[in-house]
């Protein structure tokens, strides 16, 4: 009878011990994430996706938590998500930025012709 107990009594303890194991913690991340949303914030990312930049905020700060619970997979995942959330806004408010810019060039392109053809 123990020799058919032990090893599911084995099996029990390899499971529940890799099932408790949080791996490794995310400090990596969590660094990628926090200059992630300091670069977006630089950006304007504020000014142009002020709702990614809350979102990714508060995905950082939920992670944080859950690092603090040893929750380190749970928290790779939100830091990342956070992190995709933080570039996105960096490159829309960058975006914008050349969308403004190219709005001028045009501008003066059009006061450039509107002089030539003045002098014509």
């Amino acid at each position: 009878m123990f020799s058919r107990i032990f090893p599911l009594l084995v099996t029990g303890a390899l499971v529940t011990g890799c099932a408790t194991d949080p791996g490794p913690k995310p400090d990596d991340q969590l660094a990628a994430t926090e200059a992630a949303l300091l670069s977006a914030t630089n950006a304007g990312g504020e000014d142009t996706e002020p709702s990614m930049i809350i979102g990714a905020r508060e995905k950082l700060n939920t992670a944080e938590n859950l690092i603090a619970d040893e929750r380190y997979e749970e928290a790779r995942r939100l830091l990342e998500q956070a992190e995709v959330d933080a570039r996105l806004a960096e490159a829309r408010a960058d975006t914008q930025k050349v969308r403004e810019e190219l709005g001028d060039v045009r501008t003066s392109i059009d006061s450039l012709r509107r002089n030539l053809e003045n002098q014509n």
